[in-house]
């Protein structure tokens, strides 16, 4: 069974926590999710991957298309704590040092 991404407001202004999976079958949603998040953010945001259940390379994407999108809404956006599956992905695909992650 597909967990669904889910993005929880936690912490300080501008936190969410993200918990579920980012997979291919969870990725369109979870950039309609965020991409709502991001239009509306009025400070710097900050999504926690502590709570990523199970990652591909469909989740690689979704960090890239996020920082993308809030590029373009001149909005600052950070990922922290980093799931291993997903630091492996990107530091074999080169993406890992082009992302801001804490």
């Amino acid at each position: 069974m597909v967990s669904p991404l889910r993005f929880d407001p936690h912490g300080r202004t501008g936190g969410f926590l993200l918990s579920g999976e980012m997979t291919f079958r969870t990725s369109v949603p979870a950039i309609r999710e965020a991409a709502s998040i991001i239009e509306a953010a009025y400070t710097p945001l900050q999504f926690d991957l502590s709570g990523i259940g199970r990652a591909d390379s469909a989740g690689v994407g979704l960090l890239i298309e996020w920082q993308r999108l809030a590029a373009r809404a001149r909005c600052e956006l950070r990922y922290t704590n980093m799931p291993k599956t997903l630091e492996s992905i990107m530091r074999v695909t080169g993406v890992l040092g082009m992302l801001p992650v804490d």
